[in-house]
Parts: structure tokens; C-alpha cells; sequence
């Protein structure tokens, strides 16, 4: 082994001991049971999640994703950490209802601007606009499969996954040329 391969590992040997004693703060175990209770416990997709345009023609432009987390007792709470979202296929007639990814998106709750960004203070509901990705909306008169994953700074994840139904009319897809009187 050669002297700088030597030191190479020595040195990374070093970075992995000390980043291994970096400590975390010490709770007592009861202020760690008190401030348990508002940690969130559960994230649900909301039923007013939908297929939506963010502009003024009705050409949808992604999902209006509505997402509640809630504490122990079940009442909603504001969150920060990572979120995932994933958009599938809807697999008919299998124990796997997860088909194709179509989409992905990620979202991080970390400044107050990101909680007056999405945050609903009337709903007490987070409202996620997601953009499609890949330019053009899902096939209309089809079911999907959504979910939204949650990882906490304390690394805890917690996940949802709604049955979202895309029905839309194809008057609805085409903007009209002319405007009725």
C-alpha cells in the first residue's frame, strides 16, 4: 500500500469516528413523551384532491394534491420535512393496484415561506399544486393510483396512497375559438 493510499484511509477512518460521536441532544424521557404529541401520527390525501388546470383554459395542468397531517388525537397540525408524491397507473383486477410511474414530484416544508406557500389556514389543509413533469396530462376516463410519502427530520416516514379518477369530457380538453355572446 502506498503512502498516500495510507493516508487516505487513516483520513477516512477519522471523518467516519468523528462523524459517529457527533451526539444528539439529550430529553429527558418524559418531555420526549410530552413533545411526542405533536408530532404528526398520520398524512391523508384528501377527497378534494383533483385532476386541475392553474390557468384559465380548462386544459388540466397537474393535481391539486390537498393533504392533512394530523397528531395523535387526530386533529391537524402543520409538518416540516420532505414530501414525496407519485402518480401510477391503476392496475384493474390485481392485489397490486401500483402500475406504470407516471409522474414524480417533491416538495420540502422547511421555512415559514414554504408553510405560507402551502398552507391552508381556513381548511387547516396542506394544497400542493403539482405541474406535470412530462409535459402532457394522463389519459382522461382512467383511474390512477397517488401517493404521498412524508419523512420527517427525525427520519420517521409516513405514507398515503388515494384512487384518483380523471374523467373529463373532451369539450373540456379543446378551448374554444370564439367567445359566446
Amino acid at each position: 500500500m502506498t503512502y498516500k493510499a495510507c493516508l487516505r484511509m487513516v483520513g477516512g477512518t477519522m471523518v467516519a469516528v468523528l462523524a459517529g460521536c457527533k451526539s444528539a441532544p439529550k430529553v429527558a424521557p418524559e418531555k420526549a413523551d410530552m413533545l411526542s404529541l405533536l408530532m404528526p401520527r398520520q398524512i391523508r390525501i384528501q377527497p378534494f384532491t383533483k385532476i386541475k388546470s392553474f390557468d384559465a383554459d380548462q386544459v388540466p395542468d397537474g393535481i391539486l394534491l390537498v393533504l392533512r397531517p394530523t397528531d395523535e388525537f387526530g386533529d391537524p397540525i402543520k409538518i416540516v420535512g420532505h414530501l414525496y408524491f407519485e402518480l401510477y397507473a391503476y392496475k384493474k383486477a390485481s392485489a397490486e393496484r401500483k402500475g406504470e410511474r407516471i409522474e414524480f414530484w417533491e416538495r420540502t416544508l422547511a421555512t415559514a415561506q414554504d408553510q405560507k406557500l402551502y398552507w391552508d389556514r381556513t381548511a387547516q389543509m396542506y394544497e400542493f399544486p403539482l405541474a406535470w413533469t412530462r409535459g402532457a396530462a394522463p389519459s382522461p376516463d382512467h383511474k390512477y393510483i397517488l401517493t404521498a410519502t412524508y419523512r420527517s427530520p427525525a427520519d420517521e416516514t409516513l405514507q398515503d396512497e388515494y384512487v384518483l379518477e380523471f374523467a373529463l369530457r373532451k369539450s373540456e380538453l379543446t378551448r374554444p375559438t370564439t367567445r359566446p355572446r
